[in-house]
C-alpha cells in the first residue's frame, strides 16, 4: 500500500462482473446517488480517475469507473476484440443489466470519450448527459471547413504503429520494463500532459498495470478497429450527436486537434461551453479535477422530483427517413428538457420493414417510458412540436414516410376518444413493432380496456422477421 492514497491501487474496493462473459472490474462507489460513468481511455485504467471518485461522491454521485475490457484487471473479452462498439455493449450490460440503471451520465477523456460516443448512439436513451474532454471527433467536413482537424504529424507515429503493426511493436516490447517505458513517454516526453503533471511516482502507478504483455497487446486493439474491420464487432457510431455535452479541453496537450474545442461545438449541437482549462494536457481528470468537478456538478444533476402526484404514459417513436437513429436520441432529449417530464425510459431499438404506401425504407422503432403532470392533450402537443423542430410535415396520408413519428399510446388508465387523442391508442393491440419494444419496458402492463397483458398482446402478433432487434445486427 502507497503511502500517498492518490497512488494507492487498494484505495477503493474491487468489483467484479462478468455479464458479458469476461470478468470485468470496477470501482462502484455512493451507491444511491446519481449515476454517474467514468471511462478512461488509452494508455489508462481506471487508476487515472482516482483524483475524482472521492469528491463526486461527496457531491451526491454513485460512481461507476470500469476497467475496459483488456485493460488494468479486467480479463480480455472472450472474442479478442477491443473495438469500441464491444466496450459500449460490455458498459450497457455492466450499467443496464448488472447494476440496474436505465440511464447514466458519463464522463471521458481520449479514447474513452469515442466509446461515450458510440455508447450514447448505439443504446439510443441511455446516455443521459456527457462531459467530454481531449478525445477523438467525427470529422464533418463542411461544419469544421477551415479549423486545425489535424494533431501535429510527427505525434501520430504511435497511432500507425499500434494500429497497423501491433504485433510486431508487442513483440519489441518483450519485458515489463520495456513495456512500462514504452507507455511512460505518454505521460512524460510525447507532451500529452502539460509538463510536469506526473510525478515520477505518478508515471510508474499509471503504467504499471500496462507491464503485463497481454493486457498492452488488447488495448493496441482499439488502434487496429480504425484500420481493420475484422477488429471490429460493428462499426463504431461517431457521428453528429444529439445528446446535451459539456466540453472542455485541456490546451497543453500535443496529440489531440489542435482546435479540438471548435470541432466538438460542431458534433454536439446541445453543449454546454467548450472551457479551455490552461496548464492542463490530456489527463484532465488528473491534471484539472477541479474545473473537471465544477462541470460534472453543473451539468449532471440529478433531475428534480415532480411535484405533485404524475401519471405514467407510454409513447411509441420511429423514423425511417434522414439519420433515424440520431432524429430519435434527439427527441429524448428534447422529450427529456420539457417541463413536467421526468424518468424518460428508452426500450430497444428495433428495425422494422415499413407498413405504408409507396418505396419506403426500414424504420427505427422505440418505446419510452415515462413520468409526467402534463395532461394527455398537452403532452401530445409536446409531441407535436418535437415532431415539427424533426422536420415532420404531417400530410394525412397515413403510414407515409416521416422523418418522426412519436405516438401517445397510453396515459395511466385515461380513456379518450376524439378525432386529435384517442386512448388508449387504437391500433396498439394490432402493432407489433410497438408492442414488442413496449414487452421490454413493462411486459405485465395490461391493456386500460381489454385487461390483457402487453406481453400476450405481443405474442399474439410477433413477427421476428419484420421486427429486429437493432444491437444484434450491427
Amino acid at each position: 500500500m502507497s503511502a500517498n492514497p492518490e497512488l494507492d491501487p487498494g484505495r477503493f474496493e474491487s468489483r467484479r462482473a462478468s455479464p458479458r462473459g469476461f470478468e470485468q472490474v470496477f470501482v462502484h462507489e455512493g451507491q444511491g446517488g446519481a449515476p454517474l460513468l467514468l471511462l478512461h481511455g488509452w494508455p489508462e485504467t481506471r487508476r487515472i480517475w482516482w483524483r475524482n471518485v472521492e469528491p463526486l461522491v461527496r457531491a451526491g454521485y454513485e460512481v461507476i469507473a470500469p476497467d475496459l475490457r483488456g485493460f488494468g484487471e479486467s480479463e480480455v473479452g472472450p472474442d479478442g476484440l477491443c473495438d469500441p462498439a464491444s466496450h459500449s455493449r460490455d458498459l450497457y450490460a455492466l450499467v443496464r443489466d448488472q447494476l440496474g440503471h436505465p440511464r447514466i451520465s458519463v464522463v471521458a477523456g481520449d479514447a474513452g470519450g469515442a466509446i461515450a460516443q458510440d455508447l450514447s448512439l448505439r443504446f439510443p436513451g441511455f446516455v443521459e448527459r456527457m462531459v467530454l474532454f481531449n478525445c477523438p471527433l467525427p470529422y464533418l467536413r463542411e461544419e469544421m471547413e477551415g479549423l486545425r482537424t489535424r494533431p501535429p504529424a510527427e505525434t501520430a507515429d504511435y497511432f500507425l504503429r499500434q494500429g497497423t503493426d501491433a504485433d510486431a511493436l508487442a513483440a519489441e516490447l518483450d519485458d515489463p520494463q520495456k513495456r512500462c517505458r514504452y507507455v511512460s513517454a505518454f505521460y512524460t516526453t510525447r507532451r500529452w500532459a502539460h509538463p510536469g503533471a506526473f510525478e515520477p511516482q505518478a508515471v510508474a502507478f499509471m503504467t504499471e498495470p500496462f507491464a503485463d504483455a497481454r493486457k498492452l497487446r488488447a488495448g493496441f486493439g482499439l488502434y487496429e478497429s480504425v484500420f481493420d474491420a475484422k477488429a471490429r464487432c460493428a462499426p463504431s457510431r461517431l457521428r453528429r450527436n444529439p445528446t446535451p455535452t459539456v466540453i472542455l479541453f485541456g490546451v497543453s496537450d500535443r496529440v489531440i486537434y489542435p482546435d479540438f474545442d471548435a470541432m466538438a461545438t460542431c458534433v454536439f449541437p446541445d453543449h454546454a461551453g467548450p472551457l479551455r482549462i490552461e496548464d492542463a494536457g490530456h489527463f484532465l481528470q488528473w491534471e484539472a479535477p477541479e474545473p473537471l468537478h465544477a462541470a460534472i456538478r453543473e451539468h449532471c444533476r440529478p433531475d428534480p422530483p415532480l411535484e405533485g402526484p404524475g401519471e405514467r404514459a407510454y409513447v411509441a417513436m420511429g423514423s425511417n427517413l434522414g439519420d433515424r437513429e440520431s432524429t430519435l436520441c434527439a427527441a429524448i432529449a428534447a422529450l427529456r428538457a420539457t417541463p413536467g417530464v421526468r424518468d424518460v425510459v428508452s426500450s430497444p431499438i428495433y428495425e422494422t420493414d415499413p407498413v405504408g404506401p409507396g418505396e419506403q425504407g426500414p424504420y427505427l422503432n422505440g418505446v419510452l417510458a415515462l413520468e409526467t403532470r402534463l395532461e394527455p392533450r398537452a403532452l401530445l402537443e409536446r409531441l407535436l412540436a418535437i415532431e415539427r423542430v424533426a422536420g415532420r410535415t404531417r400530410t394525412g396520408v397515413r403510414n407515409a414516410a416521416r422523418t418522426l413519428d412519436l405516438d401517445l399510446l397510453l396515459y395511466g388508465a385515461h380513456r379518450a376518444t376524439g378525432v386529435e387523442l384517442e386512448l388508449p391508442h387504437p391500433r396498439l393491440a394490432g402493432r407489433p413493432f410497438v408492442l414488442e419494444p413496449l414487452r421490454d419496458l413493462a411486459p405485465d402492463l395490461a391493456h386500460p380496456v381489454t385487461g390483457e397483458s402487453v406481453d400476450r398482446m405481443a405474442a399474439r402478433v410477433r413477427d421476428p422477421d419484420a421486427v429486429r432487434h437493432l444491437e444484434p445486427m450491427t
